[in-house]
């Protein structure tokens, strides 16, 4: 049986860079004191949500409407190259084409897309903020490839959101070259997964949330049977987690090529590790990481009609809906909702609608302020970092409530046909 080792000891959340890391910049340490829950409270806010009625303000029309504000704040900044004004990093433009494209912004989607390959793609198919990089490699330097350090870790990460976005749109002129960059340096045959950090060529980790990044762009280049063996790690390591379903309540996302989970870190450990571990009876934890393979895994479900995709992605939500009340109002939770979204359609019942409407009422109500940006929640007030973060999450939650508006509408369509 797996025995994960004993790491209790181990600072978790460190993000801390060795000394003799060059590509790596100074940050801030995002060490918020937590609020943590107790057996007792973990089984009555699990009992209470099995009974609450679902959020009536959280509607089709409700998230297009606040959808529509998010993107329309951006699209007032666009110029005619398809830019936005004052902002030259590539961050700053990850999410927002996928966006425009689900708003029907097709035009401007393009336009962006133009901009973004004569601004950030290089001749080895990697995407840097720099145009003309100095490193001359495939792995470049923090200072070249982007200013926002999370992104840097999960360094494809990017790349993979114009991947897709220029399937949808066409756009050969890049998808093809792009996708052999990330295929080549940032996936792993040897475990079929996703990797981050550094490249297979250096001190990379396997994630689970990144296998599942991975996973979802080889379903839109056409690459299923790979994105398969991505779905079958996934579903190997997540079988392998040890405190799904105790009061331990914690998950695992990375883990190494003998698919041993790694259950902790030492503090001087290169790489940001908020994501590394997800400790459910706390607050302010990186949910996201959790809502990407429960979409994934849907996705595949669609693909294969495999049961055993299908009850991976419901265990991560289960497993969800006993965490701390803070991902229900946390906007970051965002990809949670998308995969519940996925989920509960896929299954036909009403079990998972609710962590839908809490996160995605959450946002709609405390999270937007009234010029359509995301604003309310913590971040680097201030500093480049932080206002590439209000981009980055602002477009990200309009292209998922896009996605989950009509999630609702074919879940309701299917029961009125029953």
């Amino acid at each position: 049986a797996f025995r994960p080792v004993d790491c209790a000891a181990a600072m978790l959340h460190s993000i801390r860079r060795a000394s003799l890391k060059p590509n790596y910049l100074p940050r801030a340490r995002f060490l918020s004191p937590f609020s943590t829950l107790r057996r007792e409270d973990v089984m009555q806010h699990e009992q209470s949500q099995q009974t609450k009625p679902l959020d009536p303000a959280v509607t089709p029309d409700a998230l297009r409407a606040s959808a529509d504000r998010m993107i329309g704040y951006y699209l007032a900044l666009q110029k005619s190259d398809g830019s936005l004004l004052g902002l030259d990093d590539a961050s700053h433009y990850c999410k927002l084409p996928n966006a425009l494209i689900w708003g029907g912004k097709i035009a401007e989607a393009d336009a962006m897309l133009d901009f973004c390959v004569q601004r950030f793609f290089q001749s080895n198919g990697d995407f840097t903020s720099m145009p003309q990089p100095r490193s001359g490699t495939n792995y470049a330097p923090q200072a070249e490839k982007t200013l926002h350090w999370e992104f840097y870790d999960f360094y494809a990460y990017l790349n993979q959101w114009w991947i897709t976005a220029g399937v949808r749109l066409s756009r050969f002129d890049f998808v093809g070259k792009a996708f052999q960059y990330v295929d080549q340096h940032w996936y792993n045959p040897k475990t079929a997964a996703g990797i981050l950090q550094e490249p297979l060529s250096g001190r990379y980790e396997n994630c689970i949330f990144t296998s599942a990044h991975l996973g979802f762009t080889m379903l839109h280049v056409g690459e299923w049977d790979r994105a398969k063996a991505i779905g079958d790690t996934i579903v190997a390591m997540v079988g392998k987690q040890p405190h799904l379903d105790d009061t331990t309540l914690t998950y695992y996302n990375r883990f190494d090529d003998d698919f041993n989970l790694l259950t902790c870190f030492p503090d001087d450990d290169p790489g940001v590790k908020l994501a590394a571990i997800i400790k459910g009876n706390e607050a302010k934890q990186c949910w996201w990481s959790l809502g990407y393979p429960v979409a994934f895994l849907a996705h595949l479900h669609m693909v294969t009609n495999d049961s055993r995709y299908l009850s991976t992605a419901e265990k991560i939500l289960d497993f969800a809906r006993r965490c701390h009340p803070d991902l229900r109002a946390s906007i970051v939770s965002h990809k949670v909702m998308w995969g519940a979204a996925l989920v509960s359609n896929l299954s036909g019942g009403r079990q998972h609608w609710d962590l839908v409407h809490d996160i995605a009422g959450h946002i709609i109500k405390v999270g937007q302020i009234a010029d359509g940006r995301v604003m309310h929640w913590d971040w680097q007030r201030g500093t480049p970092y932080g206002e590439a973060q209000v981009i980055d999450q602002t477009c990200e939650i309009a292209y998922w409530f896009y996605v989950t508006a009509r999630q609702m509408e074919k879940s309701e369509a299917a029961r009125k046909h029953a």
